[in-house]
């Protein structure tokens, strides 16, 4: 009796275990799948960063099943660093002769790229937002623990296309420098022309120009003009 016992929680326990590891969580957030075979191609950690090169193997997407379905997870600071190594990940999974094809039209998929940040040096924002202009890639913020603060913001403006889930949170202010070497107090620019041109750029006369005149509204570096997936599309932000 104490065998057949042992045997039927040995049954029962193992799906369990199975199930568990097979869980997928996106960088920095609780936001993932319990479905589906995920494959970390590479793990990049420079200091406080971390980007994640992701294959979905078993993804049913895509024209064949030779092809892959990829994505990126960043999570950390946008500095010098961030642009650099997204440029050369999107660049792989572009160059890849296997990558996902729509079944339906023949065209290729854009590439995702999570994103959760607190933000980081503005300049890098820019850069960031260019490469995935550049690239067309999908810009999206996780729904549950998912945020993406000043430069990161700015970044995520640069996708082709424009997602966050309902719990996950975007967030703009003013840039800033600090006034003093051994304080933390800011001065933040009454107006800046090169925001102004690249959120007209990456949304629309109209839009970037509201976008912009929120943004230079906040001046802190911890506080802004934060916004959620439902009030994000009210402005446009989202595509």
């Amino acid at each position: 009796m104490k065998k057949l016992l042992i045997l039927l929680l040995s049954i029962l326990i193992l799906p369990l275990s199975v199930y568990a590891s097979s869980r997928h969580n996106i960088l920095g957030t609780t936001t993932g799948w319990d479905n589906g075979n995920y494959k970390i191609l590479s793990d990049i950690k420079v200091n406080n960063l971390q980007i994640r090169h992701v294959r979905d193997v078993d993804s049913r997407k895509c024209a064949n099943r030779s092809q892959h379905d990829d994505h990126l997870e960043i999570n950390g600071p946008i500095n010098p660093d961030t642009p650099y190594i997204v440029e050369k990940l999107l660049k792989k999974i572009d160059d890849s002769p296997n990558h996902c094809i729509s079944p339906k039209n023949g065209k290729k998929f854009a590439t995702v790229v999570w994103l959760n940040s607190g933000g980081g040096y503005m300049k890098d924002g820019y850069k960031l937002g260019e490469i995935f202009r550049q690239y067309q890639a999908q810009t999206k913020i996780a729904g549950w623990g998912g945020e993406c603060y000043s430069s990161c913001a700015t970044a995520f403006l640069g996708g082709k296309f424009r997602n966050m889930g309902e719990e996950s949170k975007l967030m703009f202010h003013a840039p800033y420098t600090y006034s003093s070497i051994f304080g933390r107090d800011i001065s933040c620019a009454y107006s800046d022309d090169k925001l102004l041109s690249y959120m007209k750029k990456m949304l629309n006369e109209i839009d970037g120009k509201f976008l912009y005149e929120r943004t230079m509204s906040y001046c802190s570096e911890t506080a802004g003009w934060s916004l959620n997936k439902d009030a994000a599309e009210l402005f446009e932000i989202l595509k």
